[in-house]
């Protein structure tokens, strides 16, 4: 299913949520995933369902809503895997502007070096990026990255990315057993959201059975 609600979220209000990512199709492998294993990750941006596909589902339902008098506040991509490896993504954001609802995206930000990836993330309204480590060590056990990607350029262009940034930027972090709970991992997470400065940060904890347990 590419297009699903709205339904009632407490960070967005009511939210039509879009699915551009077929399951799993991920650069992480992240070891609480609700969705399943990742069969193997991936950071190379391709095709998946197309903008013109997305964007004709979207502008139906947004019409449904709108003749019954429902509200929608945002138009969110929250894929079952990472929605930044959707080359069509940027693509797909301009043509739904025209419904004159708000675009929120929920990424890992494992891609945010990426120039292309960047641009599109920019013309988000509301943007939610993982922070589940900064420890390099316990990033990869927890995550489970795609063995080309280095922890310490992500979260230098996460920091950089926030300072080009005109929309709404959030955290999102998972706490995980045995992981990220100690004190040195608190205050290393901490101190990395302090000179963040998102205007709200989440800590979650896995309610749901993981991919790894």
């Amino acid at each position: 299913m590419e297009i699903f609600g709205p339904i009632p979220s407490r960070r967005l209000g009511r939210s039509l949520g879009i699915n551009n990512i077929p399951p799993k199709s991920c650069s992480y492998y992240c070891t609480y995933c609700q969705v399943g294993p990742t069969e193997e990750t991936e950071v190379e941006l391709k095709h998946f369902f197309g903008s013109e596909h997305l964007v004709t589902q979207v502008t139906e339902r947004v019409q449904q809503l709108r003749e019954k008098g429902e509200i929608i506040d945002y138009l969110s991509f929250v894929p079952d895997g990472e929605p930044t490896l959707d080359v069509d993504l940027g693509t797909t954001i301009d043509q739904l502007r025209p419904l004159g609802v708000k675009i929120a995206i929920i990424t890992n930000a494992s891609l945010i070096w990426h120039p292309e990836v960047r641009a599109t993330l920019k013309k988000a309204d509301w943007l939610s990026i993982k922070i589940d480590s900064v420890n390099p060590k316990i990033w990869q056990r927890i995550n489970i990255p795609h063995p080309s990607l280095k922890l310490n350029d992500i979260l230098d262009n996460i920091l950089s990315f926030a300072t080009e940034y005109n929309g709404t930027l959030v955290s999102e972090t998972m706490l995980v057993k045995d992981r990220n709970v100690d004190e040195e991992s608190a205050h290393e997470i901490a101190n990395f959201i302090h000179r963040l400065n998102p205007k709200t940060a989440y800590f979650l904890i896995p309610t749901r059975p993981p991919a790894i347990s």
